[in-house]
């Protein structure tokens, strides 16, 4: 067997120019893998989180005040185990023994407490494992003819070099078989100057395009380009190096978009909905919780809970963000007629019991039920994705993979029976488990370039052309953070650390491996202007200063010749055909039984939308998500007044029995139906709520004890016709006056300013249809219609005498009453079912041709709809320069 041996080997993507059975390309961890499988010490892997924890317990057992990691264990303690345990397991592979020495600076004595503390507890790390390979290296012979390293021996820990030792090795020297013309040239300058240290700046270039330096306006410019290079034919014998995860895994999107094979470049992938299933299952823990990780948890493709439970749930918290809320417990009801009753129980485990403070934490024996119950139902779903051979099979093991790697670290901190973990730990845990996650769909293709993740990879292979993608800010050496006394400590101990500085002086001859692994052409793809230079680029331009960067858009290189689409134009109207066939069932643009004024107000002045809605049943996207806006905040205090006027003898409260019952009936309702305002960080936000919402009641109160109210239907439905259409509603208070007469509130979270310019412009089509109605099922008109606004506590009217003198009484300046309201929007119903039926429907946007036709004598004037009327706007079209 050959092997080549390399620090950065890990990082080559893409298949090899040629096979090469039995002669693999190895990294360090696939090297040892091999080593110990050949001499029988392979065990099972050992995840970091796991190690993590060991070693947590072991620093816990050493911790006295005196320690130096004492505080930081106070305040991180998984954190200050994670940093400690690199900091033991890089001492090891350098050669440590574990033990202290005589002397000894506090710090590597304590470390060394630690260590004692967690002898027998710990998994062997790296280090330990090559010293096991060493001896057993020194006892058995195994099948390996030469090891290929790519690297200088100095640069590996000394653990590695002991066991290059027992093996045969051949140490390759940086290519210097140069290519022809420039290439060549600024190839033997560069390699002279990174290796030998001899800078010698080129005289001239033949400019014969065996070096090219591109750098584009954009980042995905650049993508199409090298998509369309390689369609071209011109990327078959290509090594494409990209260093950037990011970069790479965006690049290997629009690859696929394109229809070319992909490298494989790969990014973190800790985000994918099988690897969020655990942290979100974690977050139903804690009080408070926070909305927004609960609804990703409900609306989760997987999960301990099945999928249609969930949902449901999902889409009743996000009306009603809360637990124990009308719409949580309607649908909690049906989902409960339909579960058996362990299931049913499992539902009100995760959801509905007792949570736990996140500054004490919650019991550890609870925290492992249910990270196992979250296994047992991955596994469930794994088992049937390998029935059906469904997809995601690779996607479900990482994430059982990952619940098992927190359920092994949290056995290891187990103590008793009363054991509590914290929120923070839990993350860093989950964090530990998932680190090493990748994309299982970044692969390389059938087909795809050469590809390399590292530019020291490109010690593996050449090519005949190498495209350098867009090098960015290199990783630097980081300098040890022990002081110098403790260096000198541990070098007397045997501990041969690796130089920062030897390690920095080296590093030019790694950053230039690309434009040594050219063999015919060398195209440097810069990243946009504005970003850093890369060091190698700047070699290159200190040697070969004639070189240019040019633009890659205008360069021949990057045109790529794309058809011309035009835009479809939005247009101010649309012409349906009048004669078709499905004229004779939709006789009005609708497919409603009756109308509402949401409905007529979209009708009246933007017929298109309300086409689009109601005659072509287009519904919304179904992305659920709770709305922590004033929509939230107004509902909340609709349903406040609603709960406090359950109560008749609430009419006759004073401030301090209205406060009594406040305080709790708010407190239950944020918890059922306004979890948002409970939410981490929004204490200023529900102080501010509470107060303004108590403040309008109190007012409330006062308008409502003036008008000489004696009972109140708090949303009371209405039904009605207008002309032949019907109609219906809901009236947010519908008041009984102690003269028998009826009035009409509707309560707004906003201030009185906007609402009393609608009631002075007669536009107040809701009041006039909520009157209307209720003229219709009592007999009798509203003495007095209203806008109540809780911001300012202010009542506005259009009847003075009602509300008693507080009230703000508006006189319409046309003199528009409610019933001229009404009759106005049968007119304009009217007029939109006749262009309705001549087939002609308005489109009203800004900017577009032609514009809305004036409303006839008789109807609605148009008004401005608000913001939340923009769902379907894009089906309209491309809008005019003016939109």
């Amino acid at each position: 067997m050959k092997i080549t041996f390399s620090l950065h080997a890990g990082a080559w993507k893409g298949a090899a120019a040629a096979a090469h059975l039995g002669e693999p390309v190895l990294s360090p961890p696939a090297f040892l893998a091999l080593l110990e499988v050949q001499l029988g010490l392979g065990g099972p892997t050992v995840v970091t989180a796991k190690r993590a924890a060991a070693f947590l317990v072991a620093l816990r057992a050493a911790d006295t005040p005196k320690r130096f990691f004492h505080r930081s264990l106070l305040v991180d303690e998984m954190g200050t185990a994670a940093a400690l345990l690199a900091w033991r397991d890089e001492w090891f592979l350098a050669g440590w023994d574990g033990k202290s020495r005589d002397g000894w600076p506090d710090r590597l004595s304590d470390m060394a407490a630690v260590e004692a503390a967690a002898a027998g507890r710990i998994a062997l790390g790296e280090g330990e494992r090559l010293a096991l390979v060493v001896e057993q290296l020194g006892k058995r012979r195994i099948p390996v003819d030469k090891v290929s390293v790519l690297e200088p021996l100095a640069a590996f820990p000394a653990c590695w070099r002991k066991v290059l030792e027992q093996l045969p090795v051949e140490v390759i020297v940086p290519r210097q078989l140069y290519a022809m013309g420039d290439l060549g040239a600024v190839q033997q300058r560069c390699y002279a100057a990174a290796v030998e240290g001899a800078l010698a700046p080129l005289d001239a270039l033949a400019n014969d395009g065996s070096v090219e330096v591109l750098r584009p306006l954009t980042v995905e410019a650049a993508e199409h380009w090298l998509a369309n290079h390689f369609h071209a034919g011109q990327g078959a014998a290509c090594l494409v190096v990209c260093d950037e995860s990011a970069l790479g895994a965006s690049l290997d999107e629009t690859l696929k978009a394109t229809g070319a094979p992909t490298c494989g470049y790969s990014e973190s992938s800790s985000l994918r909905p099988t690897l969020q299933s655990l942290p979100l299952a974690l977050e139903t823990l804690w009080d408070p919780i926070e909305p927004a990780r609960l609804l990703d948890f409900l609306m989760l493709p997987v999960g301990p809970l099945p999928s249609r439970v969930r949902r449901r749930l999902g889409k009743a918290f996000a009306a009603q963000p809360g637990i124990g809320g009308r719409g949580w417990t309607a649908a909690r009801d049906e989902i409960r007629a339909e579960l058996e009753p362990d299931a049913d129980r499992n539902v009100t485990a995760w959801l509905e019991e007792g949570r736990y403070d996140r500054l004490y934490g919650a019991p550890l024996e609870l925290v492992l039920e249910r990270i196992a119950s979250l296994r047992g139902a991955l596994q469930s779903r794994l088992v049937k994705v390998r029935e059906t051979g469904g997809v995601g099979e690779a996607d479900l093991l990482s994430a059982i993979s990952q619940c098992s790697a927190v359920m092994d670290a949290l056995c290891e901190l187990r103590t008793s029976t009363a054991d509590l973990v914290k929120p923070r730990l839990l993350e860093q845990l989950v964090a530990q488990a998932t680190s090493d996650a990748i994309n299982p769909l970044a692969r390389a293709e059938v087909g795809c370039p050469l590809s390399a993740a590292s530019v020291a990879a490109c010690a593996v292979q050449a090519a005949d052309e190498v495209i350098w993608w867009m090098p960015g800010t290199p990783k630097l050496p980081v300098a040890h953070p022990w002081l110098h006394a403790e260096l000198e400590a541990l070098k007397g101990a045997g501990v041969d650390l690796i130089d920062p500085g030897a390690e920095m002086a080296a590093l030019m001859s790694l950053w230039i491996r690309p434009i040594l692994a050219a063999d015919k052409r060398l195209i440097l793809v810069l990243p946009p202007e504005g970003a850093e230079l890369h060091p190698a680029w700047q070699l290159m331009k200190v040697v070969a200063p004639q070189l240019l960067v040019k633009e890659l858009e205008q360069h021949e290189a990057g045109k790529v010749a794309v058809a011309v689409q035009e835009l479809a134009l939005a247009k101010g109207a649309w012409k349906l055909d009048p004669t078709a066939k499905w004229r004779e069932k939709y006789v009005a643009p609708t497919r409603r039984e009756a109308q509402s004024f949401s409905s007529l107000e979209l009708a009246f002045n933007n017929p298109a939308l309300a086409v689009l809605q109601d005659a072509a049943n287009l519904k919304g996207g179904n992305m659920v998500a709770h709305r922590q806006d004033n929509r939230l905040l107004g509902n909340l205090s609709h349903r406040l007044v609603e709960l406090l006027l359950l109560d008749p003898a609430a009419l006759t409260w004073t401030k301090q029995e209205v406060g009594d019952w406040f305080g709790p009936a708010a407190d239950k309702l944020l918890r059922e139906e306004g979890m948002p305002l409970l939410a981490p960080g929004s204490a200023a936000q529900l102080a501010q709520f509470k107060m303004i919402a108590m403040g309008g009641i109190h007012s409330l109160l006062g308008y409502l004890r003036a008008a000489g109210v004696k009972g109140v239907d708090a949303e009371r439905s209405l039904k009605g016709s207008l002309g032949t259409l019907a109609l219906n509603g809901d009236t947010d208070l519908l008041l009984h006056l102690d003269s028998g007469a009826t009035a009409a509130i509707d309560l707004k979270w906003s201030r009185a300013t906007g609402y009393r310019a609608r009631l002075a412009e007669g536009n107040f089509l809701q009041l006039a249809l909520y009157s209307h109605m209720v003229e219709q099922e009592t007999g009798s008109a509203p003495v007095a219609v209203g806008y109540f606004t809780f911001l300012d506590g202010s009542l506005a009217t259009l009847t003075d005498g009602v509300f008693g003198a507080d009230a703000r009484v508006v006189e319409p300046k046309n003199g528009e009453t409610t019933a001229q309201l009404v009759k106005g929007a049968i007119a304009s119903w009217e007029w939109r079912v006749k262009q309705w039926r001549s087939g002609d429907v308005e489109v009203v946007l800004k900017g577009l041709e032609p514009e809305p036709s004036p409303p006839p004598d008789g109807c609605l004037p148009l008004v401005t709809l608000g913001p939340w009327h923009q769902d379907f706007v894009r089906l309209f079209g491309q809008p005019g320069s003016e939109a």
